[in-house]
């Protein structure tokens, strides 16, 4: 299949597990917690979306509605979110950190109030999405401050962090996928169906959604991720281990000692 995420999700064990050890090995090597803390705040987004979904699909199936059927309304409405976004010119530069957390409260507003009035008016009582956006912004919030201050020391990480949120986001991607997109966290951003053709490859990028997914780069991280890197990190997630940068680490199993390595090319660069 062609499509990053069909990809992602039939590898979904071996790739979180991946990540988990790529984010651990960062921490160690950069000597920063700031990478277990993505991993920390990924698990309270997740774990607090399991439940919403619990919480809602008695409604949803009492009204024949799929997950699937939601999700594909939520992400219309996400797109004039996105359009919005577009009238703010782009900085010159990445935003810093007061200008990157006002806009990701501002997209967090807006997200909150087109998922309560999806909901609501599929029969889904409002307390049970606020309690849900109660538990999910403020991990949202620190999710991106955490990567913001990463990426302002390190900006060529930015593909590997992007790829882990991805990638941690998978089992409850349902509505993470299009929520975590608003912020440029996989290679498409949240676009109505019908202008997705099914021939649409990530790998060509010729579509709206590739095109919106590095805007929204730009505009939060002041970077957009190379098109081809999504498909390059599960390749490397799929083998586990780079033979030839082995060597370089020590005293540790040698598949971590691979991701560790694929981060230092991108230090010799920095």
């Amino acid at each position: 299949p062609s499509d990053f995420w069909e990809i992602a999700k039939k590898s979904e064990k071996n790739l979180q597990d991946y990540v988990h050890s790529l984010l651990e090995a960062a921490a160690t090597y950069f000597k920063s917690t700031k990478f277990t803390d993505i991993t920390s705040a990924m698990n309270h987004i997740v774990s607090a979306t399991t439940t919403f979904r619990d919480n809602i699909k008695d409604a949803l199936n009492a009204r024949n509605i799929t997950i699937d059927a939601f999700t594909q309304e939520l992400e219309g409405v996400f797109t004039t979110i996105v359009d919005d976004l577009e009238k703010i010119p782009p900085p010159d530069k990445a935003p810093g950190h007061a200008e990157r957390a006002e806009m990701v409260d501002k997209v967090l507003d807006d997200a909150s109030q087109a998922l309560i009035k999806l909901a609501t008016r599929h029969g889904i009582e409002e307390e049970v999405v606020t309690t849900y956006l109660l538990a999910l912004k403020p991990q949202v919030q620190a999710l991106t401050v955490v990567i913001g201050d990463i990426n302002e020391q390190h900006p060529q990480l930015l593909p590997a962090l992007a790829f882990s949120v991805a990638a941690l986001l998978i089992p409850e991607s349902w509505i993470l996928r299009p929520f975590l997109s608003l912020f440029g966290f996989g290679p498409s951003g949240p676009v109505k169906g019908a202008l997705r053709p099914r021939n649409c490859t990530f790998k060509a990028q010729l579509c709206n959604v590739g095109s919106a997914a590095a805007w929204l780069q730009r505009r939060f991280w002041g970077a957009a991720v190379a098109s081809g890197s999504w498909f390059a990190w599960l390749q490397a997630a799929g083998m586990g281990v780079l033979p030839k940068w082995a060597g370089l680490v020590t005293k540790m199993p040698l598949w971590i000692g691979g991701i560790l390595a694929m981060l230092l090319p991108c230090l010799n660069r920095g």
